[in-house]
């Protein structure tokens, strides 16, 4: 309880936020945890920038849900995203994770050339983007930043899936697979909803919340994933982009603080692949080529 009065105090002091928003995010905070059960929440929890707004948008299709602002109470059948470590009272959890080099380098854009963002960011008291600087250092000064010192959220991600991964009762998705198959990643977490799968409803849901459409709705251009818009919060929506931003340093900074985060989730099977990369093909490190961000 006293955990839970904290956070509710927390979430009325968030000083950007009008007070009407935050009083209405307080108590939906208790709803969710004393009537969670009962309304059928879903919790789509992540770690910034894994993607569980799209995820959450699917799965709102298929439940029949509509995205809640915060300027209204749940409902029956709500699906709430968070960006939280496990917490008593979170039910149906759904719990979406990527591989955290691609993450950072997301991490990267929407912390330093997001335009629609009015609000200053912890990140900035560590780390302040150099235009002048090369890119691929750039983002390594950022990386060393968002990987030793806790800012937004607050904590780190191994810390977050050290808090997920093996407990009970939560399905736990990966970005990678949805873009590979999202109607069969769809389907397993309808069933774990409790749900009927409509295979009419899972393709409908995929294509409404595809990259292009998500970014027609959102900016009024669609783009096709791989398509990139750095200023965008719906930035590029592929596999792999880490290869384009990292260098020798970055490298060893996600193997020391991260590595054991790849080989739990599968994502490499031992520390070999920073070798492997340097060794391949990285313009910024054989080349001496350099590119601006």
């Amino acid at each position: 309880m006293i955990s839970q009065a904290a956070r509710l105090i927390d979430r009325l002091n968030l000083a950007n936020v009008p007070v009407r928003r935050r009083a209405y995010q307080a108590t939906n905070s208790v709803i969710a945890a004393v009537l969670g059960g009962p309304l059928r929440v879903c919790h789509v929890v992540e770690f910034p920038k894994c993607g569980g707004s799209w995820i959450a948008n699917m799965i709102r299709y298929c439940v029949g849900s509509s995205f809640n602002e915060g300027y209204r109470l749940i409902g029956r059948d709500e699906v709430i995203q968070k960006h939280v470590r496990h917490r008593p009272g979170l039910v149906r959890v759904v719990v979406v994770v990527r591989d955290p080099r691609d993450m950072f380098v997301s991490a990267y854009y929407h912390e330093t050339s997001l335009t629609d963002r009015n609000i200053s960011l912890r990140i900035e008291r560590y780390f302040r983007r150099d235009p002048e600087r090369p890119a691929a250092e750039d983002f390594a000064e950022y990386l060393e930043a968002k990987l030793l010192h806790v800012t937004h959220p607050r904590f780190f991600y191994s810390q977050f899936l050290d808090s997920w991964l093996g407990r009970p009762g939560v399905c736990v998705v990966r970005y990678e697979d949805c873009l590979e198959d999202a109607e069969a990643q769809l389907i397993r977490v309808v069933r774990f909803l409790g749900r009927p799968v409509d295979l009419d409803t899972i393709r409908s849901a995929v294509s409404e919340n595809s990259f292009e459409n998500a970014t027609r709705r959102r900016y009024g251009i669609g783009r096709p994933n791989g398509v990139e818009d750095n200023t965008r919060f719906v930035r590029k929506g592929i596999v792999g982009d880490w290869k384009n931003h990292f260098n020798k340093k970055s490298c060893q900074l996600v193997e020391k603080f991260e590595g054991y985060s790849l080989r739990r989730l599968g994502y490499e099977q031992d520390s070999g692949w920073v070798g492997a990369y340097l060794d391949g093909s990285n313009p910024a490190e054989l080349s001496g080529k350099r590119s601006r961000v």
